[in-house]
């Protein structure tokens, strides 16, 4: 068997936790056999082609270098095209058996191909970006429940302080022009779910959004993405005298940082909060916690490779995104590490954290919820360690590469079949 995936970025250029992700699944497919290839995006002096343990990567694909800017959004415009371009040809050249597309924004263009050429193609839903032309689900800071048209849309555009991971400033707002454009792109993607054989939705939540839009709950496949467990497992963890708190999200609101500044202003249980992240709103929060006198030190982006041994000297993960993510990989990691999280409890966060058992579930902007539940965990060690045990647990259960494979290779036999 031998699967193509087609992924915009992919490591060392990964732009989020898909990316790495799909290397994963690509990493532990070879271990099973498999022959995989990858169609992505070439950035500065990559080789045009490149074998990376034991994956084929064919950087061929032109998309932005900077997704968090107005700019790299606007060249990333021209991904479809490009995919239409080179994937036809790459698989004349390489003959695969079937096609995955591991991004929303390579939905489009894989789907195209596919039913012209007639290769099995299946898709990875793991982000938002699917069912909202926004890409964050909600409306007027509440989690949307209901499809999108036309008008929904821009009266949830006009509202809305994020679009994607950039801020939807004044210009972008009232401007007719973005919002066709915006819904075009989705349109795209929505009108490419036909050509696609089965979807791999990484949480429920992602598959219930599916079958909103009309896909059929019989193909679709809940495909959990894959994290090295045993990194953060294996790393010595303990416990601070003086609890430290651990954010890892990114300096945008949506990510939610803000709610937590507030939820700890006052609170009388002694604490540190490290936060770690890139993004332009860094300054304003580091003057809203200068201002509320929280105990907070603002870090700058940190590589994965480092996340590991960061987790292991909290002791507590704190994770308060405003949107629905599509699973949350940041809380598994943590999980894996044996501690506690506290989430915002939207989206695909509910696959992950079990409320009660190996954390706490949070109303996203409810600020005296957030005081409460960090405080309820700094002041009990015991619950603390009790949460991370069954964290532990329930992440090599729910998340180990063996479990995520055979999914992943059933379905490719089914489809291929």
């Amino acid at each position: 068997m031998h699967i193509l995936m087609v992924s915009e970025y992919f490591p060392p250029h990964e732009k989020g936790g898909g990316e790495l992700s799909a290397f994963a699944l690509a990493k532990a497919l070879v271990k099973q056999g498999i022959r995989v290839s990858v169609l992505t995006s070439r950035f500065h002096n990559d080789a045009a082609q490149r074998t990376q343990e034991g994956v084929t990567i064919y950087a061929r694909l032109t998309t932005g270098a900077t997704p968090d800017s107005l700019q790299g959004n606007l060249q990333r415009g021209k991904v479809t095209h490009e995919i239409v371009r080179e994937l036809p040809k790459l698989i004349a050249e390489i003959k695969p058996d079937l096609v995955h597309a591991m991004n929303i924004t390579s939905m489009p263009g894989v789907a195209k191909v596919a039913h012209e050429i007639g290769i099995p193609a299946v898709a990875h839903i793991n982000s938002p970006l699917a069912f909202d032309p926004k890409g964050t689900l909600l409306d007027d800071g509440k989690e949307r429940q209901a499809p999108y048209t036309f008008g929904s849309f821009v009266s949830s555009f006009t509202h809305a302080k994020e679009v994607g991971r950039i801020k939807n400033k004044w210009f972008l707002r009232w401007n007719p022009i973005v919002w066709t454009v915006l819904y075009h792109r989705w349109n795209a993607i929505k009108h490419s779910f036909p050509a696609f054989t089965h979807f791999f939705p990484i949480s429920t939540a992602m598959q219930d959004w599916l079958v909103k839009y009309g896909v059929s709950k019989q193909k679709t496949t809940v495909l959990y993405n894959i994290i090295p467990l045993d990194t953060f497992a294996k790393e010595k963890t303990f416990a601070n005298k003086t609890p430290k708190l651990l954010y890892l999200g990114g300096y945008a609101r949506y990510k939610g940082l803000p709610v937590i500044i507030e939820a700890l202003e006052g609170l009388k249980e002694p604490y540190v909060l490290d936060c770690y992240g890139a993004g332009e709103e860094k300054a304003a929060m580091q003057e809203q916690a200068t201002q509320t006198g929280i105990n907070a030190q603002f870090h700058d982006y940190i590589a994965p490779k480092d996340i590991p041994k960061l987790i292991a000297s909290h002791d507590i993960l704190v994770f308060p995104s405003q949107v629905p993510e599509g699973l949350g990989r940041l809380a598994i990691e943590a999980m894996a590490g044996s501690k506690p999280v506290i989430a915002s409890d939207i989206g695909g966060m509910r696959d992950t954290v079990v409320h009660g058992k190996t954390g706490l579930l949070v109303p996203p902007t409810e600020v005296a919820a957030w005081s409460a539940a960090i405080s309820e965990l700094l002041t009990n060690a015991k619950k603390r360690k009790t949460f991370g045990t069954a964290g532990k647990k329930r992440a090599f259960a729910l998340f180990s590469e063996y479990t995520i494979v055979k999914t992943a290779l059933a379905i490719y036999e089914k489809v291929l079949a």
